[in-house]
């Protein structure tokens, strides 16, 4: 969770919302939270390894825990290419040629990025023990090197005019507090919680230590944040950020107050080194040093993580029957999913291309994996009425308000990731879902021939949309959306009547939840004060959070025992 959050995520949440950023870490903090306890429960049930894409699966069965489980993978794999892109940011204080000062990489920063990934993933071949060893003592130093630069900021560079002038503790209202948190990568620093999940396989008494983990790291960790964001405001020398001339020179002088600007400045690269060196402190500039060395340890120990993470996912959906043996394949030796791992690799890489920028791929990291904890609140109360006999090390009060509170977290996080953002990670999730039909089909009863005709059809037609654009006049988007909904309903009705009949007819019919999710919350976006403005702050949010109750209702109503549960039931957890 202490990853590259800590060295961008500050300025950015600064630039969004100034100061009243603070509020934006705290209220993020309790919506993860909620999240947090559903999942602590469905953790200590399903102690799975790539658990995040197999839990709804035994709540809804194969299509919806897939189109979730897929948009999970999207934002674990951009989570990679994201530490790296962080890594060799940060290099530009003393190695331009990777990177300018407001943090896009070169052509050669893009190389190095990618080297870095491959060689982690090396890393993470030989082995998750191997790694974690090294990766406690990376944890207790990323720890430290965050708080300590609190302390220094604090107690020697701290301005706290900041806080009250330049329009106040909350310059650009609250709709700002709440738009903050996806696209200035708030929400992206706490989601490292779900590692808990992921490794819970490979943990040693899973049933009692991954809810534990899960709580503890959140709380923790909100704390640590909003003493990073009061320090790096605090720290804020308005006479020391600089912006862009014609010429690409920074000596444009930002004026003080211009929170938004932030993003553009030559801060925006290396945020806390920037103010440390800076600073003309003595001591803060020697720090300033060390913290080169964290900006490498930092997003390094993260990305180790993630790359598991990734990987673990491929291998819960191998497990699940969606993808080829392959996936799921162990090294002989090292006990790993090594050809999940190189997959995760090539993935990672091919996020470098169209994000250069950490600041560009936060917003479609972030929502991507906060669609797939639709699940969880959903999945708790479901398993509670379904399987309510199976062990629980932890067991949350109020299954049901828990529930609603941990799918309402999550679908307003999603909603307020904006237009168009929400509307390409849609899409986006759509199209992952022939993959699986390729490797489903038996199942839902269709032949290669058949199989292979609707993936091509589908992939054409969400082609077709993609390439026109998420287009913004009204009448225009009208047509979009609709044909994008048309696609999405006529395909699950096709897959419904091929299956008609049989289990796994049960399975897409249940999937309709979140094809209804996608369309409904999508149309919000684009008409609210986060998309195209047609729909005033707070009305919109207000519609979001009624549809978001509505949508979770529908989708406690569609789960049902799965042929997965009922083995669980009878024969136990597996072992894997």
């Amino acid at each position: 969770m202490v990853g590259s959050g800590w060295l961008f995520a500050a300025l950015a949440g600064a630039s969004y919302a100034g100061p009243a950023s603070l509020i934006s870490w705290i209220i993020a903090a309790v919506l993860f939270i909620f999240i947090g306890l559903a999942y602590a429960e469905l953790g200590s049930m399903l102690p799975f390894s790539g658990s995040l894409v197999r839990i709804d699966h035994y709540a809804h069965g194969s299509i919806s825990n897939y189109l979730l489980g897929w948009a999970y993978l999207i934002g674990a794999a951009t989570t990679v290419a994201m530490e790296a892109e962080a890594i060799i940011m940060y290099t530009n204080k003393y190695l331009p040629v990777f990177s300018s000062a407001s943090g896009y990489l070169t052509p050669l920063g893009i190389a190095a990025a990618a080297a870095l990934i491959a060689v982690f993933t090396l890393i993470q071949i030989i082995g998750v023990n191997v790694f974690g060893k090294v990766n406690a003592a990376i944890t207790i130093w990323k720890f430290i090197i965050p708080s300590l630069t609190v302390v220094l900021l604090l107690s020697l560079y701290f301005h706290p005019s900041n806080f009250t002038a330049y329009g106040g503790f909350m310059p650009l209202g609250w709709s700002a507090v709440f738009s903050a948190m996806i696209p200035s990568g708030i929400v992206w620093a706490y989601e490292g919680f779900r590692q808990a999940l992921e490794y819970a396989g490979e943990a040693r008494n899973p049933h009692h230590d991954v809810p534990l983990a899960l709580i503890i790291s959140i709380l923790i960790t909100a704390g640590l944040y909003v003493a990073l964001e009061v320090a790096f405001i605090g720290g804020i020398n308005w006479g020391k950020v600089f912006l862009q001339n014609s010429q690409g020179k920074y000596t444009i002088l930002i004026k003080p107050g211009d929170w938004q600007s932030l993003a553009e400045s030559n801060w925006a690269g290396s945020p806390f080194y920037t103010e440390l060196a800076t600073s003309g402190v003595a001591l803060l500039m020697v720090f300033a040093v060390i913290l080169l060395i964290d900006a490498w340890i930092s997003p390094a120990g993260t990305m180790g993580v993630y790359i598991g993470t990734t990987a673990r996912s491929f291998y819960g959906f191998s497990r699940q029957g969606y993808f080829p043996e392959l996936f799921g394949s162990l090294h002989r030796r090292f006990q790993t999913p090594w050809f999940s791992m190189i997959f995760t690799l090539v993935l990672a890489i091919l996020f470098l291309l169209p994000f250069p920028t950490w600041y560009q791929i936060v917003s479609i990291s972030s929502t991507a994996t906060v669609v797939n904890y639709l699940a969880g609140g959903s999945s708790l109360v479901i398993l509670r009425k379904t399987a309510p006999e199976l062990r629980r090390a932890y067991r949350v009060r109020s299954p049901w308000l828990i529930g609603l509170l941990s799918f309402t977290a999550s679908s307003m996080l999603i909603y307020l990731t904006g237009w168009p953002s929400l509307g390409y990670v849609f899409i986006v999730t759509a199209f992952g879902l022939p993959l699986m039909i390729l490797g489903y089909r038996g199942k839902l009863g269709l032949s290669i021939k058949e199989s292979v005709a609707f993936s091509l059809i589908y992939w054409a037609a969400l082609s077709l949309i993609m390439y026109l654009g998420l287009i913004k006049s009204a009448i225009g988007f009208i047509i979009y959306w609709s044909i994008f909904a048309l696609i999405m309903a006529a395909s699950l009705l096709y897959l419904y009547r091929k299956a008609k009949g049989s289990y796994t007819a049960l399975e897409v019919s249940s999937a309709s939840w979140f094809i209804g999710y996608m369309i409904i919350i999508g149309a919000l976006s684009y008409l609210g004060s986060l998309g195209m403005g047609y729909l005033k702050y707070p009305w919109d949010y207000l519609l979001a959070l009624i549809a978001s109750v509505a949508f979770f209702i529908v989708s406690v109503k569609q789960g049902f025992e799965t042929r997965e549960l009922s083995e669980i039931k009878i024969k136990g957890i597996p072992v894997e």
